[in-house]
């Protein structure tokens, strides 16, 4: 798997950070939720983990993630997605994804007060730099000129995988996308258990395909993955040689077995 790492400390970054609010305190009394956008456009789709939480720091890290979910999704426009995703394999790794109206919103978001004083709470503790899967625009899930969405979710836990395909060659790339494409639609418009759907090349590289997707439940992942429009997908990679699928939010490459996590509510803390 090829992972874009950013290693440089977040601590080279705490000074242009302010602390983070005392709501935010580990120990702090739970606050409203604020559920995802619904919006019909493609997204501009980002996951990323961080690495080296320790015990001690789990809980606050994990809060200040969930208090940058909910004013961001409260306050910015072109936030439309979150999901922060503790590795069920890991302990000391917290997996966020997030979906952004377009590459501008999410620079902006980026620069904005809640996500610095998520990253400023992230670096008093000691937590590693994000280590990014993707950055880039989500294809919208269609087929035979007909398009689907995803579901709303309403900011609670969700079942989250994501799922990425390398050596997509080039002479297969356009079978690739379309049944991709084809897939995320049949996904979304005959599970009741498939909530989101974000297909997404990246535009370093051609042969790299990663795919965001939320469930209800591990169950509901399941019966995607059995269902017929992910078993055509299927049929079409173990045709083409194209290797996948690696999971990030559990670094699993050993089948599907361990595709993701649940994620925490969007939460004011």
């Amino acid at each position: 798997m090829k992972l874009r790492r950013i290693l440089a400390p977040l601590a080279l970054a705490t000074a242009l950070l302010t602390a983070a609010p005392a709501a935010m305190a580990a120990d702090g009394a739970a606050g409203p939720i604020a559920p995802d956008r619904d919006v019909k456009t493609s997204e501009y789709t980002v996951v990323a983990s961080y690495q080296n939480i320790s015990a001690a720091a789990l809980k606050t890290v994990t809060r200040a993630a969930q208090n940058d979910a909910y004013e961001s999704l409260k306050h910015e426009h072109g936030t439309l997605g979150f999901y922060v995703v503790p590795d069920p394999e890991d302990s000391t790794r917290l997996v966020i994804a997030e979906t952004f109206t377009n590459k501008r919103a999410y620079e902006a978001h980026q620069r904005g007060a809640f996500e610095r004083a998520f990253r400023a709470v992230a670096a008093r503790h000691g937590v590693s730099a994000p280590d990014y899967e993707i950055h880039d625009q989500s294809l919208v899930a269609s087929t035979a000129g007909k398009t689907a969405y995803e579901k709303a979710d309403n900011g609670g836990s969700v079942f989250t995988v994501v799922a990425e395909f390398d050596n997509v060659l080039p002479e297969w790339r356009n079978d690739f996308i379309q049944i991709a494409q084809a897939d995320g639609y049949g996904s979304l418009t005959g599970e009741p258990g498939t909530l989101g759907f974000f297909f997404v090349p990246d535009s370093s590289d051609p042969t790299r395909f990663v795919f965001l997707e939320t469930f209800t439940s591990l169950a509901a992942f399941v019966a995607h993955k059995n269902d017929t429009p992910a078993q055509a997908y299927l049929a079409l990679v173990a045709k083409a040689g194209i290797v996948g699928p690696k999971f990030f939010v559990t670094n699993s490459d050993t089948g599907f077995t361990e595709p993701g996590g649940t994620s925490v509510p969007n939460q004011r803390g």
